[in-house]
């Protein structure tokens, strides 16, 4: 599991989960005020498969932001 917390509270990172869950990643917030995201995946996943759920994650962190992307 990784964690993350949200730089703005927590509309930055409810922002981050809805726009995972669009992109079709789902992620888990914590905190009192939902200002943490989790990342919980499989134990199973395989290096691609990260790969891909890390670029949502990017694209969804951006898109809560109001920034472009910062991966390749």
């Amino acid at each position: 599991m990784e964690a993350r917390a949200a730089v703005r509270g927590e509309r930055v990172g409810r922002a981050v989960r809805d726009a995972a869950r669009r992109g079709g990643l789902l992620l888990e917030t914590a905190g009192p005020h939902d200002q943490m995201d989790k990342v919980l995946p499989p134990l199973t996943a395989t290096d691609e498969q990260l790969g891909l759920g890390l670029g949502l994650l990017d694209e969804s962190v951006a898109s809560a932001v109001g920034r472009r992307t910062l991966a390749a």
